[in-house]
């Protein structure tokens, strides 16, 4: 005799377990790996927020004066014997150079950028006062003003 439990009545029957199709386990691994890409991208985040405060904290006024008298003391030292420039004022006067140029640059984009928003400005102002005006002189409520 075999001794299989009998079922108790009423109670519904446990469903066959469910075949995954490939989309599903595809899916599921999907999730998985954005998980992990939101965890990498918090741990960045936070390493960077990290980063930036140490920094800060790091970035005090004596230290910068140090490092800076260094860094010149370093770069006046490549004095050449012929009486040229040295390495260091060739590598300062490029980057001087390229920064004033970037300046510039940028505040000319600035000037120009701020010269069409204002003319954008203008124009929907104007474009907003000329269909005001158009739909009160269709409703009959103003008399359309010559320009």
């Amino acid at each position: 005799m075999s001794t299989v439990p009998a079922a108790t009545p009423g109670a519904k029957p446990t469903p066959p377990p469910k075949k995954t199709s490939i989309i599903e386990t595809r899916l599921a691994k999907v999730k998985e790996a954005e998980v992990v890409c939101e965890r990498s991208g918090l741990a960045a985040r936070n390493a960077w927020a990290d980063l930036k405060q140490k920094s800060k904290d790091a970035a005090t006024p004596w230290r910068i004066v140090t490092v800076g008298a260094i860094a010149g003391f370093i770069v006046g030292r490549g004095q050449p014997k012929d009486g040229g420039e040295t390495v260091g004022a060739k590598v300062i006067g490029t980057l001087m150079q390229s920064l004033i140029t970037m300046l510039g640059a940028g505040a000319t984009a600035g000037v120009a950028a701020g010269a069409a928003a204002d003319a954008a400005a203008d124009a929907t102002v104007d474009a907003t006062a000329e269909a005001v005006e158009e739909v009160a002189t269709k409703k009959g409520v103003a008399e359309p003003v010559a320009p």
